[in-house]
């Protein structure tokens, strides 16, 4: 997981997270649940926002990414965090528990949406604001568009459109507006944004974010020579974005604020 926290988070996760939090405008005491926190991006920055007078929970399904969220050390005058292992649609907090829900980059994964959303919103008090970030499609993310090009290459369509289907295969603004609408929220609005991602590691440096991937296995159990010829098609497929040696693009993500009524 080392690889996720040195590569992804600093590039990706913590600048979308900031973005988050500058939407949900977190303040001094509050009580705040992050779901899906992975490895505590969101989670830790929140927790410095609201204060040591406030209280924070992350939750997550992996036991590994829990773990390395754990290791980490707290930020100065941060509020004190609980992680704990709980699905989405199982949230194990108390009803009207919450002032703040985050979620960055992990609905478009959950089997059940709804339920999950009925689940955030079941935590959050009254007048509580929830604040989900969900990348937009991956042709509005032209890293991650070169290596879906990549694998499909080598490895084929199939395996393509699993890669493409996973962190952006939820990029439908006006469904996950819809999604909230229906869960019983209110004022929600969904915005596009863009920030720019570097990897000034080149393709090599993008390639290794498969390992984050849903085809993480397939690529892992590549032969040498397969593994070269994506590696080669890696390059070749973000040429366009690459100069000097260094990639520099940009990635696109929803963001959905709504509110609990009162």
């Amino acid at each position: 997981m080392s690889f996720y926290d040195d590569i992804m988070v600093p590039r990706l996760f913590e600048p979308w997270a900031r973005l988050l939090l500058d939407k949900m405008h977190p303040e001094s005491g509050q009580a705040v649940l992050d779901v899906a926190c992975g490895p505590g991006t969101v989670t830790r920055l929140v927790a410095q926002s609201v204060g040591p007078s406030g209280r924070v929970t992350g939750c997550d399904l992996s036991p590994a990414m829990l773990d390395l969220a754990r290791s980490k050390d707290p930020i100065d005058a941060s509020a004190p965090i609980e992680y704990l292992k709980c699905s989405a649609d199982a949230l194990d907090v108390a009803d009207g528990s919450v002032d703040l829900v985050t979620c960055q980059q992990g609905l478009q994964f959950f089997p059940n949406r709804p339920l999950a959303l009925a689940e955030m919103r079941r935590a959050l008090r009254p007048g509580g604001k929830l604040g989900i970030a969900v990348w937009c499609r991956i042709d509005d993310c032209p890293p991650f568009l070169a290596l879906a090009n990549a694998l499909e290459e080598v490895l084929g369509s199939e395996v393509a459109a699993t890669y493409r289907g996973g962190p952006w295969g939820f990029g439908d603004a006006p469904a996950l507006a819809r999604l909230a609408n229906e869960g019983g929220f209110t004022d929600v609005d969904v915005h596009k944004y863009e920030l720019p991602v570097v990897f000034e590691g080149g393709p090599h440096q993008l390639q290794l974010t498969l390992g984050a991937a849903s085809v993480a296995t397939i690529v892992a159990q590549l032969s040498e020579a397969d593994q070269s010829a994506l590696s080669a098609a890696v390059e070749h497929a973000s040429r366009s974005i690459t100069k000097d040696g260094v990639i520099r693009s940009h990635a696109a993500s929803h963001i959905l604020t709504a509110v609990k009524d009162r």
